[in-house]
């Protein structure tokens, strides 16, 4: 008789090795993002020190003379000491008007028993994917008619009317996860529907409301399109056009825009920086709901 062999089974993976070599392919994969990313702002950062024949002779080298004055003639020349304090203004009061009323508005939708709260919120988040350009010339009336040509106001207002979608969109989710029974609670102990909304249901949206704010104050930030239109005057116009309008015709002094640029970028990273886990825990905090 012949002896039957039997082959060893195969070793499986353990999961601690499956694990191991998941985590290292995902750390490869945010390195190389994060390479991809910073590759750019370190170019900026080096041409904001250059000068223009350095810039062209080396657009990609370490800048032969670090121009440190760069700096000092954007602030001037590039009147980004008047551009960059209206753009704080304009940002900061657009972003705390947009997502109150936001959060006012989500507040009301989130309760079903009111009348006609799926349409509304369905019309408020249609304004999505109504584009800038569509609404300019109406805007332009608008505002000519009030007589906010020129000022700060021109800029603020559109930018609640336009800041509003996303936040209903995020802040809407998020407030029907409140609990009904903390609602029922406050009210039996006589607080009013304001009360409630401040002391009640507006902490508890503090992770979409960090959400909403960083995302619609970064594209106010860099919105260039309705100042352009709107904020014809040095007084009020904002960063973004104020650095286009100093690239000249014939001739531009790329290290003094690009000065600019680190300037106007460097508030926006230290924000997104300070506020991160934030930022991702209200993307997520409506997600899942019980």
């Amino acid at each position: 008789m012949t002896a039957i062999t039997q082959t060893p089974p195969r070793r499986r993976p353990s999961k601690k090795r499956s694990r191991l070599i998941a985590g290292i392919g995902r750390q490869f994969v945010l390195i190389l993002v994060s390479i991809i990313v910073l590759i750019p702002m370190l170019y900026m950062v080096l041409a904001s020190f250059k000068s223009v024949a350095d810039f062209f002779g080396n657009p990609y080298g370490l800048p032969s003379i670090w121009n440190w004055d760069n700096y000092s003639r954007a602030w001037a020349d590039a009147h980004v000491s008047i551009t960059l304090p209206n753009t704080i203004i304009v940002t900061g009061a657009a972003v705390i008007g947009s997502t109150v009323l936001a959060a006012l508005i989500a507040f009301g939708l989130s309760r079903k028993d009111k009348p006609f709260a799926i349409g509304l919120y369905t019309l408020f988040v249609a304004g999505l994917l109504v584009p800038v350009h569509m609404i300019i010339l109406p805007l332009f009336f608008m505002l000519k008619a009030l007589g906010l040509f020129g000022t700060l106001f021109a800029l603020i207002l559109p930018y609640i009317a336009l800041g509003l979608p996303l936040g209903v969109l995020i802040l809407t989710p998020l407030a029907a996860t409140i609990p009904r029974d903390l609602i029922s609670a406050a009210e039996v102990d006589g607080a009013t529907q304001w009360q409630i909304f401040w002391r009640v249901v507006l902490p508890l949206l503090k992770p979409g409301i960090i959400s909403v704010a960083i995302l619609n104050g970064t594209w106010m930030w860099n919105e260039f399109f309705i100042p352009l239109i709107v904020a014809f005057t040095p007084q009020s116009q904002t960063m973004p056009v104020g650095i286009v309008s100093f690239i000249g015709t014939y001739s531009t002094e790329w290290g003094l825009v690009f000065a600019s640029v680190v300037i106007a970028t460097a508030p926006i990273v230290f924000a997104y920086l300070l506020i991160t886990r934030q930022f991702q825990s209200g993307l997520t905090a409506g997600a899942v709901k019980g």
